[in-house]
């Protein structure tokens, strides 16, 4: 009957002779009495008898020259992960007598160091560079072994299949893609069995996960790329069935409706993050990739990723017989056709360029099921981007649920965020509490001021983000949750993950789309329909008229650069509303420090005297811009801070201006 021996990975040395009788059995098929061999052994001879081995087999099967590169080269990117480790083994196993191998998924060395005197002796049975030690050519062998069960192994002496290799000990671990689990390949230790050691399979394990780690840092860094270049095509073709993968072919991200490409085209694509999508490897040769992609893919849909560095990966539009025809926005008309159709984004006052490229952009990320971080100054209008994009979203009629991350301690944010069972603290609420994701089921989570974050809470976030499953506070329950989160902030987050104040992961998890909100002093012509604005909305809620503005007052709103964007203009504007009495607003309710910022800032002109009484507000703006070039001595920069504006702002006005036709002087008696 068969046997084995269950328990510890590593081999005992008393059980030698055991072993050897028994392997003298099982190759002779002579039942098995004796116990003594580890289940893992014995199922690897068994494969070994399906597979043919012949266990008189002298070495392992060496790969051509120019076939070891060609691997090399399709593995370059493990190789580079894994030098780090392999160098550290080598500086501990120095003095060992061993051999430190990596090997590719199919068991063929692609690098080796160790000692001069242990290269020379596994040479002979080509354990060396080139070698292919997968169980099906060289039998029961740590590398071998460590594939078939993609799982850590130590293989000694007569534990081996073929005959020559028994003279051998070794310890291997696989390698595994951090990304979608896959084996990469196996890093493997290997002597003479005189220099066996138990701590080495410690350290091959060891030595696994640290390049394990490498890559899955490197891929943080390369998706993060992937989905910045590719952010287009999910906006361009968002009525298509988009499937990102990476150079490596795994699926990153996917948009649109599976269904309806199987039914049109019979696609056959796994559904998960982190699958293969054959044939589009691109470490493989095209001739390669070619064959292996299925014949319903279709060479025109594919839309190679890349940036300066190189290529990135694939995306891979299909195109969807239900989708809808693509119109062309145009911008300057954008606003009153979204405004007859209920534009989402109609709220959002201003018809400026700039801010209509900014509101043109996120209407086409809205219907994208996508994370989205809003980046923006205090006021820029953060909160109204957030809910403009949950209404033009997939699920506007789903909870909308905002949060400031940074008007809360760290224990009461814990709690608005995950929520609390009954009895988590003092003065729980009977029954728990549910927080801001379960709240928001279904909807959308605004996570403003996520930049405030505590670090210590930042991996409970990226689990939700991850999982969709929360737990609250002093509870074990995991609740499934289906969350779009639109987080904002007005830090510079790659400044903070430098210092060391936010997780990358979390970075990346957050910022798959970023939407940039531009300050209101980059859009000063959007600065009088906002107050028009302001000024009806505020009559209606005091029960009045709307108030006519002095025209000192007017020009000097114009004018202030509004460092706190636009709730800074609604708050100064509400208060001087309020407190004006009668139906006009004048200078003498301006807070002092604009009325001196704006008298500050105000350029004079040495050649050109500003009239006495006021001409219209494009003449006023017209001076002042070439006076401001003028007294710059034509520096369009220079000039641009002096006026409170963007260059690009400056350099749109100047067209304006230089478009005027000519007008003669007048003519004096």
């Amino acid at each position: 009957m068969p046997f084995s021996r269950c328990g510890t990975l590593i081999p005992r040395l008393g059980d030698e002779p055991v072993v050897a009788s028994a392997w003298e059995h099982f190759v002779q098929d002579q039942p098995l009495e004796v116990a003594g061999v580890c289940s893992v052994v014995l199922a690897s001879w068994q494969r070994c008898r399906s597979e043919a081995v012949d266990p008189a087999r002298h070495s392992a099967p060496a790969a051509a020259a120019e076939r070891v590169r060609q691997l090399q080269r399709q593995n370059r990117e493990l190789c580079e992960a894994a030098r780090p480790a392999l160098e550290s083994l080598r500086d501990i196993l120095r003095e060992c007598g061993t051999l430190i191998m990596l090997c590719d998924p199919g068991g063929t060395v692609l690098h080796l160091n160790g000692e001069t005197r242990a290269r020379s002796v596994g040479e002979g049975i080509n354990l060396a560079t080139g070698g292919c030690w997968n169980e099906d050519v060289i039998g029961t062998n740590a590398i071998g072994t460590a594939i078939a069960t993609a799982a850590p192994v130590q293989i000694h002496a007569d534990e081996h299949f073929c005959l020559d290799v028994k003279r051998w000990t070794c310890a291997a671990a696989p390698i595994l893609d951090p990304f979608s689990r896959t084996l990469l390949g196996v890093v493997d230790v290997s002597g003479v069995k005189e220099t066996f050691h138990g701590h080495t399979l410690g350290l091959v394990v060891a030595a696994a996960r640290q390049i394990e780690g490498e890559l899955a840092r490197r891929d943080v860094a390369l998706h993060e790329r992937l989905l910045t270049r590719a952010i287009d095509h999910f906006i361009r073709y968002a009525s298509d069935y988009v499937v990102l993968v990476d150079s490596r072919g795994r699926i990153v991200r996917i948009n649109g409706n599976a269904q309806a490409a199987r039914e049109s085209h019979e696609v056959r694509l796994p559904s998960e993050v982190g699958s293969q999508v054959p044939g589009l490897n691109l470490a493989l040769p095209e001739i390669d990739r070619s064959c292996q992609r299925p014949e319903w893919l279709r060479p025109e849909w594919l839309h190679p990723v890349k940036d300066h560095d190189g290529m990135l990966g694939t995306a891979l539009v299909i195109p969807l017989a239900t989708r809808q025809n693509r119109t062309t926005v145009s911008l300057p008309t954008a606003t009153a056709t979204a405004t007859m159709a209920g534009d989402a984004f109609g709220e959002i006052i201003g018809g400026s360029a700039v801010l209509e490229a900014t509101k043109a952009r996120a209407r086409r990320i809205a219907p994208l099921d996508l994370p989205v971080l809003l980046l923006g100054e205090t006021g820029a209008g953060k909160e109204l981007f957030a809910r403009a994009l949950h209404r033009a979203g997939n699920r506007p009629e789903g909870p909308f649920i905002a949060v400031n991350c940074g008007a809360f301690t760290r224990e009461l944010l814990a709690s608005e965020l995950f929520g609390y069972s009954d009895g988590a603290f003092t003065g729980a609420r009977r029954g728990g509490l549910p927080g801001k994701f379960e709240q928001a089921d279904g909807g959308t989570l605004f996570l403003d001021e996520v930049g405030e974050l505590p670090l210590d809470m930042q991996p409970h976030l990226l689990r939700v983000l991850q999982d969709g499953i929360v737990v609250r506070l002093g509870d074990t329950r995991e609740r499934r949750v289906s969350v779009r989160v639109v987080a904002a902030t007005n830090r510079d987050l790659q400044q903070e993950i430098s210092a060391g104040r936010f997780r990358e992961d979390l970075y990346h998890r957050l910022c798959v789309v970023s939407l940039p909100l531009p300050p209101l002093r980059d859009r000063p012509g959007d600065i009088e329909a906002i107050i028009a604005h302001l000024n009806s909305k505020l009559a209606r809620k005091y029960g009045c008229v709307p108030k006519q503005l002095e025209p000192a007052l007017h020009q000097t709103l114009l004018s202030y650069r509004w460092p706190g964007n636009i709730r800074e203009l609604q708050n100064v504007f509400e208060v001087m509303f309020a407190l004006s009495e009668g139906d006009i607003i004048d200078t003498s309710l301006l807070p002092p420090s604009i009325a001196q910022s704006v008298k500050d800032s105000l350029p004079m002109s040495t050649s050109t005297r500003i009239p006495g009484t006021f001409g219209r507000l494009e003449e006023l703006e017209r001076q002042a811009i070439l006076d401001a070039i003028a007294n710059s001595h034509g520096n369009i920069s220079m000039a641009a801070r002096t006026l409170g504006i963007s260059r690009s702002t400056l350099y749109v006005k100047l067209a304006t201006i230089r478009a005027e036709p000519v007008l003669a002087p007048p003519s004096h008696p």
